[in-house]
């Protein structure tokens, strides 16, 4: 099996773009990920019928492999920065197998959140939670 280059092209540059607009915490912003995450799974069902079967698998594949790996990784780095007093989060062989499906979705995840542990990215703000009263004043 080989995989089917010009598509590989195609569904890094479509990761690429997931990545870039997931980093960033502007909603407007953020939202245009979702075009990316789409165009990988549209471009992967393109694949199928242009590149042929065996192709298109070894494609998607080798990307959901590297998925699972970077999430792989992610883990790895979240256990390493716990302290001695926490509990150590397991550390999941799982995600290579989600990330067969939904590596468009788990590689830009993995990526932002590896940089957010490492202080790269900074963490969103989360609003305080609402305690359902509205202040009248």
């Amino acid at each position: 099996m080989i995989i089917a280059p010009g598509f590989a092209i195609v569904l890094a540059a479509a990761l690429l773009w997931t990545t870039l607009f997931s980093m960033t915490n502007q909603f407007p912003m953020r939202g245009l990920r979702n075009l990316g995450i789409l165009a990988c799974y549209i471009i992967g069902l393109i694949m199928f019928f242009v590149a042929g079967f065996k192709n298109a698998l070894a494609t998607w594949v080798l990307f959901g492999f590297i998925g699972g790996a970077m999430y792989f990784f992610h883990d790895l780095i979240v256990r390493a920065k716990t302290t001695d007093g926490e509990e150590k989060p397991k550390i999941s062989l799982g995600h290579f197998v989600f990330a067969l499906v939904a590596w468009p979705i788990m590689g830009p995840e993995a990526i932002e959140y590896s940089l957010a542990e490492l202080g790269v990215l900074k963490a969103p703000e989360v609003p305080p939670p609402s305690d359902g009263k509205q202040d009248h004043s």
